[in-house]
């Protein structure tokens, strides 16, 4: 009995310091039909390692609570901040109830894992943050903490079909203790709150719709959206914000930044831009939010640019503080000299972004010190010609990324993952022709989520989960995925 004690508490404690991170951006999987590559000439030289500028938006998380708490309440407080990357103080109290948990895992028992058959007297400790609710199992004293969402946790996809449908599909992906997401990519379709998904339709017309259990409904307040949404959860008090840029059009020549909440009150433009109708001709993209809902980042996007290029993403970085309007340039536009479309993600704490401007290699940039890093293709693909989709990892370690042959005729694809620090990375998957696989995210640090770009007419898109080692490479959906519904 001492040794399934000493275990029960040992695991339901590496439970609760798994590193984590808020879902703040979602991935872009990209059609290799719809990709783009630049033709306009300009005279922009590329940029040498480090941005312009250097954002001043990180948010360390406070470490101070309340003293008029109970041991148990901070301590699921301190779970719920370190856990899902969130301020001390934008976490709310809600309740408190004592319950006589029925095991040593506090009624909180994970096929495969010991729990001792002794009542362990606790709290039920209810917390709100974010716009959801945290519920946290807690002994009398807060030593032994576990968040209920591990048994309560259930993912689904949000998935545009063969058909140009968008639906809500149910991968049957069992999350376990250790699910820890990271979707850190730029471009993003869309996120989910409260069990409402938020998600870009390019199918017919350009639009935003939210989906949920009752079915979809068109955002009409949101006109003519380029290809990002960036939401923020909204904090202690405050509402969550939709943001999105405007897309040119004949009609205008211009393209704006503009936020709102999700029910289109709040409706506030923050910035517009005059572009010209000439190709190269920028256009405004949302990307993501601060942790703290201070700032937005977005980019400005080439239009009129044409060709075939399986990895897509951001063409430049900018960031905006929406009080006062001002604008930060963090990585300029510069299209044609060699980086359009090739910024990747941003990590979880926001220093480092990775991207594939360079040939053949990712790069991670340190967007405070002004260093950057330098991933390598695994040694054995030899005849890949493109490399893009890189992913930061939970714990901000380790980056995955795709590599293609970049022939739509043949195509074929590969999956590494390396160190963020640099240096050769590890091969993980080779695909079947034809297509090519993109890195979506991560489901925890040991499990990718790919999708699947068919390059064959009569073939569809898939999505696939495999173990950062190339280990259980399992098919979960079939379509494109937008995002992903998180119930936590």
């Amino acid at each position: 009995m001492k040794i399934k004690s000493i275990i029960a508490i040992i695991l339901a404690l590496s439970f609760l310091t798994a590193c984590g991170q808020a879902t703040s951006t979602v991935v872009n999987p990209t059609e290799g039909s719809k990709s783009v590559t630049p033709t306009i000439p300009t005279t922009s030289p590329l940029p040498t390692a480090g941005p312009t500028a250097v954002p001043t938006e990180i948010v360390p998380t406070p470490t101070k609570i309340p003293v008029d708490l109970t041991p148990a309440q901070m301590a699921a407080i301190e779970a719920v901040s370190k856990k899902y990357t969130i301020p001390v103080d934008q976490i709310k109290l809600v309740s408190t109830e004592a319950v006589s948990w029925p095991n040593g895992c506090l009624g909180v028992v994970i096929p495969g894992v010991l729990c001792t058959d002794v009542i362990v007297d606790g709290y039920r400790v209810i917390l709100e943050a974010k716009g959801q609710q945290f519920e946290i199992h807690t002994n009398q004293d807060g030593t032994n903490v576990v968040d209920a969402a591990q048994l309560q946790a259930t993912l689904q996809f949000v998935v545009r079909t063969s058909a140009g449908i968008i639906q809500v599909v149910n991968p049957n992906i069992p999350l376990g203790p250790t699910y820890n997401p990271a979707f850190n990519g730029l471009l993003p379709n869309g996120i989910s709150i409260s069990g409402t998904s938020y998600v870009l339709d390019f199918t017919d017309i350009r639009r935003v719709v939210a989906i949920d259990a009752n079915g979809s409904r068109e955002l009409s307040f949101i006109k003519n959206p380029s290809s990002g949404l960036a939401i923020w959860r909204g904090g202690l008090g405050t509402t969550p914000l939709l943001a999105w840029g405007t897309q040119l059009t004949p009609d205008t020549l211009s393209s704006s930044l503009e936020i709102s909440a999700p029910d289109g009150s709040q409706l506030e433009t923050l910035l517009t831009i005059d572009s010209g109708d000439t190709p190269g001709s920028p256009q405004i993209v949302a990307e993501f939010w601060s942790l703290d809902g201070k700032f937005l980042y977005f980019s400005e996007e080439p239009i009129g640019l044409g060709g075939y290029i399986p990895f897509n993403g951001a063409s430049s970085l900018f960031k905006i503080d929406i009080s006062t309007k001002e604008v930060t340039e963090i990585i300029p536009l510069q299209a044609s000299a060699g980086r359009a479309t090739c910024l990747d993600a941003i990590s979880g704490d926001y220093q480092f972004l990775a991207d594939h401007c360079a040939q053949n290699v990712i790069t991670i940039r340190d967007l405070h010190g002004g260093g950057t890093a330098t991933i390598n293709p695994p040694a054995e693909v030899t005849d890949f010609r493109l490399m893009g989709s890189a992913r930061f990892s939970p714990a901000g370690d380790q980056v995955a990324f795709a590599m293609a042959k970049g022939s739509p005729d043949d195509e074929r694809g590969w999956v590494a993952v390396g160190s963020s620090a640099g240096g050769e990375s590890r091969l993980v998957l080779v695909g079947d022709n034809p297509g090519y696989y993109t890195v979506t995210g991560w489901l925890n640090d040991q499990t990718l989520l790919l999708q699947f770009i068919t390059t064959d007419p009569n073939s569809s898109n898939q999505i696939f989960t495999v173990g950062a080692d190339g280990s259980n490479l399992t098919k979960v959906a079939d379509g494109v995925l937008l995002t992903i519904v998180d119930n936590r």
